[in-house]
């Protein structure tokens, strides 16, 4: 996902998604070369105990109105979910 980190993305983020570190720990995830619990994955989880899942994305693309780069940010999102939600180990429930 080619995100900058720029931040602007998460100033109204209504669930309060930390949309670029949740970015960065998806592209570090797929270049790993490990079947085993990622340490991408336990950043992700430490990640959401402050911050709203990847997930709880209500869609309405604030964060895409605000990103300098204009990226699809909600569909990225759906891959962070199928990455660290439905692909990776069950996350605990808030």
């Amino acid at each position: 996902m080619p995100c900058t980190t720029c931040r602007y993305c998460e100033a109204g983020c209504p669930e309060n998604i930390a949309i670029p570190d949740y970015f960065a720990l998806y592209n570090s995830a797929k270049r790993a070369v490990t079947d085993n619990i990622s340490s991408q994955f336990v950043y992700y989880l430490n990640l959401t105990s402050n911050h709203g899942k990847a997930s709880d994305c209500i869609d309405c693309k604030q964060c895409e109105e605000a990103c300098p780069q204009h990226l699809k940010i909600t569909e990225y999102l759906n891959d962070v979910v199928e990455e660290f939600e439905v692909g990776g180990p069950a996350l605990p429930t808030k």
